[in-house]
């Protein structure tokens, strides 16, 4: 099994995974959005509340605000304080507004300076004249198979896809070319060529077109393309390395059941 990166940028990575089957690959993304915790705003106490808003769509709001997650902090389970609500598992955030004012979450004050908005120009609420927003937030770590707030990105994988072209029959008509979605064929010297492979999204628009039925799409079957969109609370390298962690603690924990038996 092999992975090679080919983009890394802010929060943004994309690689291609070889030599493993759709059931791996399928739990490597599964393992990336539901078992790699960050922190999330879990509970909110509002001291004073006079927007538009209710309580309960706010706090909900609050909750997928991305925050950026350093090591150090326990899961709540793992805590041995009651109420989870200890430096060691927990950090408070704080806001005080009144109108007028468009709330942002740059507004939230954080007990961990590391433990804040991934970006401050989110906007929250709308408060008129005379009305205030006065609220003490606790954020916890947590899990994506939990709650989406705990999802630390947007993961996807497809199939390496392949393009096989009878030269025999193809006439160079262009008819391929144009219907392309994603514009990766192009005529050159008279001939049909496919200028990035990887970027074909397995329509069949071209098979479709052809009048000479010169065209197959496939896909190899090991072969993947990953792509991870952060939203920040981690680097996206870091969700795959502990999703990594992650599947190996289960497959560890799974021989060890299995040898009871």
């Amino acid at each position: 099994m092999e992975l090679e990166i080919r983009k890394l940028v802010g929060d943004e990575m994309e690689f291609v995974l070889s030599g493993a089957n759709p059931a791996f690959a399928n739990a490597l993304r599964r393992a990336m959005l539901r078992e790699v915790p960050i922190m999330a705003i879990d509970e909110v106490e509002f001291l004073v509340n006079d927007s538009a808003m209710y309580d309960e769509i706010l706090a909900h709001q609050l909750a997928l605000v991305p925050l950026r997650t350093p090591d150090g902090y326990l899961l709540r389970d793992e805590c041995g304080c009651k109420e989870g609500s200890c430096p060691r598992c927990s950090v408070s955030l704080t806001l005080k507004r009144e109108g007028p004012a468009t709330v942002l979450s740059g507004d939230l004050k954080s007990s961990d300076n590391e433990v804040v908005p991934v970006s401050g120009s989110i906007p929250l609420v709308r408060l008129d004249e005379g009305q205030r927003l006065e609220f003490t937030a606790i954020a916890r770590l947590g899990f994506g198979r939990e709650h989406a707030k705990w999802q630390p990105g947007i993961v996807a994988y497809k199939y390496v896809p392949t393009f096989e072209l009878d030269e025999r029959a193809c006439d160079a008509c262009g008819a391929c070319v144009k219907r392309c979605p994603r514009n990766i064929l192009e005529l050159s010297d008279g001939k049909l060529k496919v200028v990035d492979v990887e970027k074909c999204i397995m329509c069949n628009a071209c098979v479709e077109a052809c009048p000479r039925e010169a065209i197959r799409i496939g896909h190899h079957e090991d072969k993947f393309i990953f792509r991870i969109e952060s939203t920040g609370a981690l680097p996206s390298e870091q969700i795959l390395l502990k999703a990594l962690d992650a599947l190996e603690g289960k497959c560890k924990e799974f021989i060890k059941q299995v040898k009871k038996l």
